[in-house]
């Protein structure tokens, strides 16, 4: 089932909320909508949905036009970060909801609802649970009831808002595997928001980066993370380092030091980007960014260390081997291993 959105655009009064945003999911794809807050990932997905209209645009599914469709002729399943589960109702009746009000015409036996509810509570692994309240379930199964419930219809989509976002992160970790091994199962087509990044690398086929109302890169998680197009995808898209550089010549300095890096012809002002693990401690005397070391923490089996670099507002973070890391205090060369650089962002878009 294919997904197509065509020059979606959306304003609420003066803000414009998305500018013409193009996009295609695969049939069977899992794909993750990823920016912050106010980059209009949730309206795009509403629109989907059925839940807000476009300006302007189009909304295809499987070639058809069903931009001005209702939310129950799209037959798409939606999942909201709060879960929506009616608190008088048992699971299994929370399940089979959407077939129980459905019109007479339409509407499935009493006993057809019950069997369809047990059999998608066993496929969310809750199939015991079917008598009791959402109140005596814990959040990651409130949530698994969720998605069952928004499955009863037989959605030919199924959209995530935030699916984890109400949990704490061991459950999130826990639940996002399962999500991701159950569509593996399910082969529906699969569109999620999140804001966390982590989040959408772990669980996604591709990646829909956002920003301002606006696709920023589209691509695998690997391709957002390690060929990232502009500087905001790399600064959202993990943790990253940033250091203000002058590009000239074919090479970059900072304060007269040269630093190794591709300017890809770049001039002037620009800004150096490096993840934490892409550095290293430097030897005496070799060239590089000197900083004093701030802190020193353990993490996952390695050590990461954080130091100033004076006239810079943010510290450098690096991993490093435990066995290697420097004293608190300490002067250091920080040598980038595999670095980015693009042109210098003007403060207020640095700041958005």
């Amino acid at each position: 089932m294919s997904l197509k959105l065509a020059n979606i655009a959306k304003r609420f009064g003066a803000f414009t909320a998305l500018h013409d945003i193009n996009l295609r999911a695969r049939p069977g794809e899992f794909l993750a909508l990823l920016g912050p807050s106010g980059s209009g990932k949730t309206t795009l997905l509403r629109i989907i949905a059925g839940l807000e209209f476009p300006e302007r645009g189009t909304v295809y599914y499987e070639g058809e036009d069903i931009t001005q469709l209702s939310v129950a002729e799209r037959r798409i399943g939606f999942v909201f970060q709060q879960y929506a589960l009616f608190k008088h109702m048992t699971v299994a009746e929370n399940v089979g909801f959407g077939l129980s009000v459905r019109p007479r015409r339409e509407r499935p036996p009493r006993r057809e609802i019950k069997a369809r509810a047990q059999e998608l509570l066993d496929l969310v692994q809750l199939g015991d649970l079917g008598r009791r309240l959402p109140a005596q379930l814990s959040g990651g199964q409130r949530q698994r009831v969720a998605l069952a419930r928004a499955l009863a219809v037989d959605p030919k989509l199924l959209l995530l808002d935030e699916p984890f976002g109400a949990l704490d992160a061991k459950v999130r970790k826990e639940l996002r595997h399962w999500l991701r091994e159950f569509h593996d199962r399910v082969g529906l087509t699969s569109i999620f928001v999140t804001h966390d990044q982590e989040e959408a690398l772990e669980v996604a086929d591709r990646v829909v980066v956002m920003s301002n109302g606006a696709i920023e890169q589209i691509g695998t998680p690997a391709e957002v993370y390690d060929n990232p197009v502009n500087a905001f995808v790399f600064d959202f898209v993990g943790e990253s380092n940033c250091v203000p550089v002058v590009a000239a010549d074919g090479r970059a300095t900072f304060r007269g030091t040269p630093v190794a890096v591709d300017t890809a012809g770049l001039r002037g002002a620009g800004d150096l980007y490096f993840r934490p693990h892409a550095a290293r401690i430097g030897s005496e005397g070799e060239a590089g960014l000197p900083a004093t070391v701030a802190l020193v923490r353990p993490r996952e089996g390695r050590a990461r260390v954080e130091a100033e670099i004076a006239g810079l507002a943010d510290v450098i973070e690096l991993d490093v081997a435990p066995d290697t890391a420097p004293a608190v205090g300490a002067t250091v060369t920080i040598v980038p291993t595999r670095a980015r650089l693009f042109p210098a962002r003007e403060p207020d878009e640095a700041a958005a």
